[in-house]
């Protein structure tokens, strides 16, 4: 299913390096000590997952964090009846895989490769057995903890009381501040994806995108999207 890159070798900067890697800093690692580093990476594994693959499997034993190196995965919960819904997206300087920690040590989400990904594996005992001695540390993991439940918070409010409309404003706003930070970008997701983020059928989200393309707000040509007018945008959000 996937292909472990048993490397273990040292990074570029690695004895400086706090970033596991990756080309953002994780906040959960950004105050450690050299050797605090050192000491949770000493048994990452760094593998390699194509486009399509599960990472993480809602339902599955909690062994490892994965700090995302390069690429972009997508978040999603799945039904027991069997549709989807995708939460949101994973890309560089990301740490996920934490949801079931010190509860009942499952998967609650599922993780799935949109890219070719690159990450560092951390296992969970390295993590829980610095966290009993690195008050940072566990300040960083309990502020992870939080900005997780203030997404999930707005994505309900988003979907219980805003319009079709207001909805694919917060996708294309989420896309643009949050993940490709630029009002012009190249999407990496399907019109499904883009339609599951919004919990809309794959049709209305593709109605209301024509919608505001026609309207001036944004243009978009095949995955190239440019938002023209960001304060009309915001406006629609808001309503």
């Amino acid at each position: 299913m996937f292909y472990y890159q048993l490397i273990m070798r040292k990074c570029a900067f690695y004895g400086n390096c706090k970033i596991c890697c990756c080309e953002k800093t994780p906040s959960l690692f950004s105050k450690l000590t050299v050797s605090e580093f050192e000491e949770l990476h000493s048994e990452r594994k760094e593998v390699v997952f194509k486009a399509g693959e599960v990472i993480f499997k809602q339902g599955t034993t909690l062994t490892h964090l994965a700090c995302f190196r390069s690429g972009m995965a997508k978040v999603y919960y799945e039904r027991p009846e069997g549709s989807n819904i995708l939460i949101n997206l994973i890309v560089p300087g990301n740490l996920t895989g934490n949801m079931g920690l010190y509860t009942d040590n499952v998967h609650h989400q599922t993780i799935q490769a949109l890219t070719d990904v690159e990450i560092c594996l951390i296992s969970i005992k390295d993590i829980e057995g610095l966290l009993g001695r690195s008050e940072e540390m566990a300040v960083e993991l309990i502020k992870l903890k939080n900005e997780n439940i203030i997404v999930l918070t707005n994505k309900l409010a988003s979907l219980t009381y805003k319009s079709m409309s207001g909805r694919v404003a917060d996708v294309l706003l989420y896309l643009q501040k949050d993940i490709y930070q630029s009002d012009t970008f190249t999407l990496s997701l399907s019109r499904q994806d883009l339609a599951d983020l919004g919990a809309m059928t794959k049709e209305s989200f593709i109605r209301t995108l024509k919608e505001f393309k026609d309207a001036g707000i944004i243009k978009i040509k095949a995955n190239l999207v440019e938002i023209i007018n960001l304060k009309a945008l915001v406006k629609i959000s808001n309503n």
